[in-house]
């Protein structure tokens, strides 16, 4: 606490409060009670990293317990510091973070993981500025701390007081403040003013267009002296984070091209307020087609950049060359390719010449106010003479897209407007085209649905929902990881023919050790048209539903699948068997045995997911579950006489974390009944003498009961009717007796029949032939 807390004024009371309370730019990813114990990032200082240097960055939140291992949305060299003395571990961390020279300023995220879980992906701000803590008091335009230009400002907003932050500028100065509040997921919604300090207003912006709750000011310093920037939430709410930028810098948009061929640095140019002019060559990297870009935009006597955005592409793009407003004008594109430009006055159009062979499909898709920019692009395909072959229709997203075949080989031209006849520095856009046909791949869009994951050590493994939407292609799709991921056996990474959704279940070898933190980058693979094609995983709406403020999630919060490799926590279920084994009678071709599943943990209440493995050849193994317990049908040949085998292989979660256990199950052919009698003596002739059958009947069917049946006694020679063993016991005494005048005899073909039920069905047993005498009375 401040050493003057307590004889501060009220206002630096209610900031010093803030100043304790933890503010969250970052929301989960996931369900947060799925993995209690993972952990979070609450607070990040400082917010801005800084691009071509080192900087030491401390993380507040809950579960930072060491080891930890982080994850950035951008290159960087990491290094997680030893945890002060006097510190909790818990609570916080201490990273250093290195960014290359050319980094890319804008906004990223990162995540860190430890031995009990993955965090929630948190945004943070790669900054060429000099980055501050919000002074105070600056709650009062006559109690603002002078700041020096260039600066970043991480601060909260104050309620229904506004914060104020004083600079020197120079006549003729152009001074520039950014307020970032959605761009970083807080739903703080800033009102900015850019003052002389007599309260004169110089400039004013709330929701500045293209960049959602967001505002931006430039204005042109009339006098020397000092002016100040004011900030206030319009909804008056306290304690919501913000970060202001405020110096000299273009209010950049996007980079022209606003798609940018990858394979190469590129240079380009920009568009935006004061970026007119301005160039720079952007560093692409491992970048993937279809991710985000940052680029800064910064003149060449200027100390700190403004933020642009644009979007990865793996084909060739094309920036409009005015004048283009005609269609007699139009700008040479190649398409597949794409054709970029700005809407640079209210009414202003855009045509761009292109080749098509005849049948030749392509898709077009506009893309400008997920980069930042307030156009919404309105287009069409026109003949060389003007008249219209298709219009790209209008949809939720306005962000447009059409598919269009050539009629004939020729020339055609696109030509492209903004929707409302809107125009500026910062209306820019771009229009790609592909080829041929393709799907995409979305994680499901689902409460339930995770992409945070532990695995523990040796055992683990973690699945996930994908849905697909299938343009033109209805041809089969392996999901997989752009790299392979050693000692990773996927199951179920198949999307069938026409398929259009799947969940697909990855397991880890007993070689799995704890400790790695992996990012995995989900593609989609088919071979289409004759070219094997990778489409990576995207989760635009489930992503909205974790990062509500940001308009258009960036492509770093889309697709994102992460999971750390933890110490294996203690088995909790395994499969129950009834019986233990699969009896088949023998001559029969089916048999059954139930599985279900038994916890070994009292607080496991979940049931198992199962796979059939190392089934022998020539037979079938095929289940059917209901309220958890699943009846476990096998086909074997009629003739099977040995012992075989098959494998379960069962998955189950709990307290998030999944587990495999296999389980060898065996397959005997068994008799269902045996029978056979015994008798100690002769039998005199007039008496009755004790005979004792015997059954044993063959595991895995319920016991019923057995029916005898006598065959082979000599002539006078009875038993009783009726001979059945009950179905709890196994053996019975019958009398047999030999009528006075039974003749004496002596026979070795008396045999027992015996007759039951076995799995449903009608079964015998004939016992093996004994010898009986009839010997005369005595």
């Amino acid at each position: 606490m401040h050493p003057t807390f307590f004889e501060s004024s009220p206002v630096a009371v209610m900031r010093e409060l803030r100043r304790l309370i933890p503010v969250f730019f970052g929301i989960s990813l996931s369900l947060a009670s799925s993995v209690d114990a993972a952990p979070n990032i609450t607070a990040v200082t400082p917010y801005g990293i800084s691009a071509g240097a080192t900087t030491e960055v401390t993380l507040n939140g809950t579960e930072l317990t060491s080891p930890l291992s982080v994850w950035t949305s951008f290159p960087a060299e990491v290094e997680v510091l030893p945890t002060p003395e006097g510190t909790d571990d818990a609570t916080t961390a201490k990273l250093r973070v290195t960014l290359a020279e050319n980094v890319g300023v804008g906004v990223g995220a990162i995540s860190v993981a430890s031995a009990s879980g993955v965090s929630p992906l948190y945004i943070v701000v790669i900054d060429d500025a000099p980055v501050i803590t919000e002074p105070t008091p600056n709650n009062a335009l006559s109690d603002a701390a002078l700041i020096t230009l260039p600066t970043a400002v991480q601060a909260a907003s104050s309620g229904t007081m506004a914060d104020f932050f004083k600079f020197e500028a120079k006549a003729g100065q152009i001074v520039s403040v950014d307020v970032l509040a959605a761009r970083l997921n807080s739903v703080m919604d800033p009102v900015v003013r850019l003052l002389a300090t007599d309260g004169t207003e110089l400039a004013y912006s709330d929701d500045s267009e293209g960049l959602g709750a967001d505002s931006r000011v430039q204005a042109k310093i009339p006098a020397d002296g000092q002016y100040v920037v004011e900030v206030i939430d319009s909804k008056y709410a306290a304690n919501l984070p913000y970060y202001v930028r405020i110096g000299e810098f273009p209010l950049a948009t996007t980079t022209l091209p606003a798609a940018i061929q990858i394979g190469a640095d590129r240079e380009v140019s920009f568009s935006g307020i004061g970026a007119n002019g301005l160039s720079a060559k952007v560093s692409l990297g491992a970048i993937l087609a279809g991710q985000d870009i940052r680029a800064g935009a910064r003149a060449t006597d200027g100390t700190i950049s403004g933020f642009a955005r644009a979007r990865a592409s793996s084909d060739i793009q094309t920036v409009e060359v005015e004048p283009n407003n005609e269609i007699t004008e139009a700008s040479a594109a190649t398409f597949p390719g794409g054709a970029s430009g700005v809407f640079q006055q209210r009414g202003d159009k855009d045509y761009f010449k292109f080749n098509a062979a005849k049948g030749q499909k392509l898709r077009f898709a506009g893309h400008s106010l997920k980069l930042g920019s307030p156009a919404v692009v309105k287009f069409r395909v026109l003949k060389a003479d003007g008249s219209q072959l298709a219009i790209a229709p209008i949809n939720p997203e306005n962000e447009f897209v059409l598919a269009w075949s050539a009629p004939e080989d020729g020339e055609y031209i696109l030509e492209t407007s903004e929707l409302l006849q809107r125009g500026g520095e910062n209306y820019a856009y771009v229009i790609e085209a592909a080829a041929g046909n393709t799907f995409t791949l979305t994680l499901k869009n689902d409460k339930a649905t995770r992409n945070r994951f532990v695995v523990d050590e040796g055992k683990g493994g973690f699945q996930f929902p994908i849905t697909v939407a299938r343009d033109g292609y209805a041809g089969p799709i392996t999901i997989k990881s752009k790299t392979e991921i050693p000692g990773v056996t996927w199951h179920n990474n198949v999307v069938a023919k026409d398929g259009k959704e799947i969940t697909v279940l990855l397991e880890f070898s007993s070689a799995t050790k704890a400790g790695d933190f992996v990012n995995l980058e989900i593609v989609g693979e088919a071979q289409i048209d004759g070219q094997v094609v990778q489409v990576p995983l995207t989760s635009r709406d489930w992503t909205r539903t974790q990062f509500a403020a940001v308009t258009y999630p960036y492509s770093f919060l889309q697709g994102v699948v992460q999971y750390a490799t933890v110490p294996a926590i203690e088995e909790f279920f395994e499969p129950k068997f009834e019986p233990e084994a699969v009896y088949v009678a023998r001559g029969e071709t089916t048999a059954t045995i139930k599985m279900s599943t038994a916890s070994k943990h009292k607080d496991f209440k979940g049931a198992l997911t199962r796979m059939f493995q190392d089934v022998p050849e020539g037979i079938t193994v095929a289940d059917k579950a209901d309220k958890g317990v699943h009846t476990i049908t096998v086909t074997v040949p009629a003739d099977l006489a040995e012992e075989k085998a098959f494998t379960v292989k069962a998955y189950a979660e709990h307290a998030g974390h999944l587990q495999f256990v296999k389980r060898s199950v065996p397959i005997k052919v068994v008799d269902p009944l045996a029978v056979s009698i015994k008798l100690e003596a002769a039998i005199a002739a007039g008496v009755s003498q004790k005979a004792l059958v015997s059954i044993v009947r063959a595991p895995g069917s319920p016991a019923e009961a057995v029916t005898l049946t006598l065959s082979g006694l000599p002539d006078k020679v009875t038993v009783p009717e009726e001979l059945i063993i009950p179905a709890d016991q196994s053996e019975l005494e019958i009398e047999i007796t030999a009528a006075a005048d039974a003749a004496v005899v002596k026979t070795d073909g008396i045999t027992v029949t015996a007759k039951s039920k076995y799995a449903g069905k009608e079964v015998s047993a004939v016992s093996a032939a004994i010898a009986v005498e009839v010997k005369a009375a005595e």
